[in-house]
């Protein structure tokens, strides 16, 4: 055992392997081995193609310590990758986890840090089978790669939107971004407009069911989570699928709670809603005669809110957006890890 105030220098690279590495498995029928060996042995079910993905964060780009956030921190990057193989029409099934501590790292915030991973491999039935642990001088990084399976004629790329096609969002935009622009900057708005959009930022929903349900009602032509802000998926999709596409402004689902932070902050929803990013919806594209049942499915299904924001156009158009009767580029704005658009 240890005490609150012990450091992981205090257990060691191995000691620490032992606290953490318990209660990993959600479920273990496709298991063989998991963390001990120098790999992990799978199952993998026959039939099925083989999905993986993988994700960062980094203390000071992603996150900030404090002795409270450790269980939040945990969440969200395993949901981040979940969210990604939720675009692709998957189903998330084995983790690795690779981590980077500083020696004076209070051994309770790492604890609480796979407390919280636990906390959303649980909800979408998620192993931790393996990973690493090593020395970090300077930042506590976490990376995470997540394996799923899709049925082989069930995966959904960014390359295949076709002119004509509806784009369909899932849930509200914007949320996240609003959520951590308040807490940086202190604003002051309603407690459950604020408790609401500190949920929203630190404890995402992958769409997971939300697109097994919109391709059980019709056909979905392409995907992509919604890490980087609508505007710069819409981009990624076109770019990939060589078409245009055209939003509509007045469609795009922005809750009040946003709405309240851009009194205070000054921005302009759309700025939240196109280019905050990090809410981990799903922008889909549908056959236009599939649209209504599309809808109707995933919110009869999951009671997840689901709009049509726009349609794909041809490449010549570009991708644009109508808002207050003006027609406009749209411009591909979004986080980069490598410039300060932002």
């Amino acid at each position: 055992m240890y005490e609150k105030k012990d450091q992981v220098k205090k257990l060691g690279e191995f000691g620490l392997i032992d606290l953490i590495k318990n209660n990993l498995l959600i479920d273990p029928r496709n298991v063989v081995a998991g963390i001990g060996d120098d790999a992990a042995v799978l199952r993998q079910p026959t039939g099925e193609l083989l999905l993986a993905t993988t994700d960062m964060m980094i203390e000071e780009v992603h996150f900030k310590i404090d002795r409270n956030n450790g269980s939040k921190v945990g969440f969200r990057v395993m949901a981040a990758n979940v969210s990604d193989i939720a675009a692709m029409g998957g189903k998330p099934t084995h983790a690795l986890v690779s981590i980077g501590v500083r020696w004076d790292t209070p051994v309770s915030y790492i604890e609480d840090i796979y407390k919280g991973m636990r906390k959303c491999s649980i909800k979408y039935g998620i192993n931790i089978v393996g990973g690493d642990t090593v020395f970090s001088p300077n930042n506590l990084v976490i990376n995470i790669m997540l394996l799923g399976t899709v049925k082989k004629d069930k995966y959904l790329l960014r390359s295949k939107a076709c002119p004509g096609d509806s784009i369909i969002v899932t849930g509200y935009l914007g949320d996240s971004s609003a959520g951590i622009d308040m807490l940086l900057n202190k604003y002051e708005i309603p407690k459950d407009f604020h408790s609401y959009l500190v949920d929203r930022h630190y404890y995402p929903t992958p769409r997971i069911w939300e697109v097994a349900a919109a391709q059980g009602a019709g056909k979905v032509t392409a995907a992509n989570d919604i890490s980087d802000g609508l505007g710069s998926e819409l981009h990624e999709i076109a770019s990939a699928s060589g078409v245009g596409a055209l939003i509509w402004f007045d469609s795009l689902p922005i809750s009040e709670e946003v709405r309240e932070v851009s009194k205070v902050s000054g921005k302009d929803t759309d700025w939240y809603a196109l280019f905050g990013g990090e809410d981990f919806e799903v922008v889909m594209t549908v056959k236009p005669e599939d649209t209504e049942a599309v809808v109707s499915a995933v919110e009869k299904e999951t009671g997840t809110k689901a709009s049509v924001v726009g349609v794909i156009k041809e490449k010549s158009q570009g991708v644009q957006i109508i808002k207050e009767g003006l027609t406009i580029d749209l411009d591909k704005k979004g986080y980069d890890h490598f410039s300060k658009q932002i």
